[in-house]
């Protein structure tokens, strides 16, 4: 019996696929590339800046039991709530900064949080 050795096959790599990367790299490059002069001159109007207030925060500082001062205004506790819907009645921002020392009694604090919610303040931001 005779017994042959089968031939071993040649693998060579397959260069298509690698050619087709390449053309379609040159033709993204192509097309992509800018080349100076090519475009199109526009002429676009010229526009008016629109200057808008920046509304100014609205700091509430609590110096003492007693007495709290709204953007360096001094007001009484008992007369905090008006003076604060007077003050926030006419803004677009509501948000309020609370300006408290570190020995600011809590029932003031919490005072002069409920206050202003009440007179229409949306957002608080705390500053130590």
């Amino acid at each position: 019996m005779l017994i042959t050795k089968p031939r071993r096959k040649i693998s060579k790599p397959d260069m298509i696929p690698l050619i087709d990367v390449v053309f379609l790299l040159l033709i993204f490059f192509m097309l992509t590339f800018a080349i100076q002069g090519q475009g199109m001159d526009l002429s676009l109007p010229k526009g008016q800046s629109d200057e808008t207030q920046v509304e100014e925060s609205l700091v509430v500082k609590i110096v003492n039991d007693q007495k709290i001062m709204i953007n360096d205004e001094t007001v009484a506790l008992e007369s905090f709530r008006e003076e604060m819907k007077k003050k926030i009645s006419g803004r677009t921002d509501k948000t309020v900064v609370i300006e408290a020392k570190q020995k600011t009694r809590y029932g003031v604090f919490a005072k002069v949080l409920d206050y202003s919610r009440l007179a229409g303040a949306e957002g608080f931001s705390i500053v130590k």
